[in-house]
């Protein structure tokens, strides 16, 4: 897709998620269907100067082939892409919507295995009024309540546990979406730096030796949520996100190994 081209501000609506077997395939093979890809994996974003298209795979990035994005009422490809040029930490692909004109749309992604995901999506000229309309009705039953107050026996004003836990959420959801690294160098030895909303992570990188062309230092287990402020459970996720986003930064013509302690960059 072309960043440079014209943008396109209309509403983007998911209005289909299929999992597909492809054309020709055995149709006696089976897939297991908890790997099938969902309405609760698929998100959209707009912004005044923004829009995404958000999807988390049900399985590793590796799993899968390449995405495909096919304009319907043209019956024409409009780009292929190979998962792993586009896979944003190990599960998660954002898509940049504002390159595409109004119309519909299915974006296919297919798995080693054979199975597609098919997405199925309107882009809506910009200012559309019922689309627009749509989305005030649900702006207005989200601030109306919000506007509830909820009270004890008492009398005394208690908090409105779901909207503060909503509120989390949504935070956390931004926060993993517009998640990057910054690079610091000092010669032999630098830093990496996670930045997740307003937390920050720095991990010491140095230069290997022999076949090892760097190295970053990652806490171990037990030392994880004490170095980083983060929960143990988010470890793995964060250090193939640094693993990976690194390697496309810095070492495109390496390999990477994650032990308990670093993440060693090697040449092919």
């Amino acid at each position: 897709m072309d960043e440079n081209s014209l943008e396109y501000l209309g509403v983007i609506q998911i209005i289909e998620i299929d999992n597909l077997r492809p054309y020709g395939n055995d149709k006696s093979q089976t897939f297991d269907k908890t790997l099938f890809l969902t309405t609760n994996d698929v998100k959209t974003v707009h912004y005044p100067d923004c829009q995404q298209l958000i999807i988390w795979l049900p399985q590793s990035g590796t799993n899968y082939n390449t995405v495909t994005l096919k304009d319907i009422e043209k019956d024409t490809i409009v780009w292929v892409q190979d998962i792993d040029k586009i896979l944003n930490g190990s599960v998660q692909l954002i898509f940049n919507t504002l390159p595409i004109p109004d119309g519909n749309f299915e974006l296919s992604i297919l798995k080693s295995d054979g199975l597609i995901h098919a997405i199925k999506f309107k882009k809506y000229i910009e200012g559309t009024v019922s689309i627009v309309s749509e989305l005030k009705n649900e702006a207005a039953s989200s601030e109306m309540q919000e506007s509830i107050v909820y009270k004890d026996g008492f009398g005394r004003v208690m908090p409105d546990e779901d909207l503060i836990l909503r509120e989390k959420v949504i935070k956390k959801t931004f926060d993993k979406i517009t998640r990057r690294l910054e690079y610091i160098s000092h010669g032999k030895d630098g830093e990496v730096i996670y930045i997740e909303g307003e937390k920050r992570i720095k991990f010491l990188m140095e230069v290997g030796a022999y076949d090892c062309v760097f190295y970053v230092n990652i806490p171990t287990e037990s030392e994880w949520e004490k170095a980083t402020k983060f929960p143990l459970s988010e470890r793995e996720e964060i250090i193939i996100f640094v693993a990976e986003q690194t390697q496309r930064d810095q070492a495109s013509s390496c390999i990477y190994k994650i032990s308990d302690g670093e993440i060693a960059y090697y040449r092919k």
